[in-house]
């Protein structure tokens, strides 16, 4: 009830863009950020003035091209995929944002991004390397930058894994959880998960 509320209130993001990459990963099968991460995260961005973002997990471009959208950041994107990098660049064109956005076709294990002065790092790809990421790009982040992470809650079955039957779904929400509790335990950033979506954490780089 407090969600239909919220939403009834809440104005949508408004562009081209959103309704044709929304039918595309539909269509395609293809997970996207939330409206509520996605407004979540571009409200952030403007609270904090953000000129530059890091994101670790592209797919069809959804989050990057709406954060450049409607904020004024310059992003970085990574993504292993190359069907989804491909689509992600045609959308990109479509949205006459190839000044804004620098997609990167590689595997983010193997990526060395240079550039210290990242304001806001977004983690969003393979749940599994998670930690993995959040210790290699961190360095990428400035103080007082922040890292924001999504799918942490994975639909409610990390606070009660007990009824999952599929066994590589629970070794990956025993690998989210283990996440959570990592993130928790930063003690260079201060960390918040939030019910948002489907999970978000804020870490703020100390």
């Amino acid at each position: 009830m407090i969600n239909a509320y919220l939403k009834s209130l809440n104005q949508p993001l408004v562009h081209p863009m959103v309704d044709l990459m929304k039918k595309q990963a539909l269509n395609d099968h293809v997970p996207i950020i939330t409206d509520e991460g996605i407004r979540f995260l571009i409200q952030l961005l403007k609270i904090k003035n953000a000129k530059k973002v890091l994101e670790i997990g592209t797919a069809i471009g959804y989050s990057s091209i709406l954060m450049a959208l409607f904020t004024h950041v310059d992003i970085t994107t990574i993504e292993r995929d190359e069907k989804l990098f491909k689509i992600a660049e045609e959308n990109i064109n479509k949205a006459n944002l190839q000044k804004k956005i620098k997609v990167i076709l590689a595997d983010a294990h193997d990526v060395s991004i240079n550039d210290q002065d990242y304001d806001l790092l977004f983690i969003d790809a393979a749940k599994a390397s998670y930690i993995d990421f959040f210790e290699k790009f961190s360095k990428n982040v400035s103080t007082g930058g922040v890292i924001v992470t999504d799918n942490l809650l994975f639909r409610g079955l990390v606070a009660s894994p007990q009824g999952i039957e599929s066994k590589n779904r629970l070794q990956l929400v025993k690998k989210i959880n283990k996440f959570n509790e990592y993130i928790i335990k930063q003690e260079d950033y201060d960390t918040y998960i939030y019910p948002i979506g489907d999970g978000m954490s804020i870490s703020i780089k100390k």
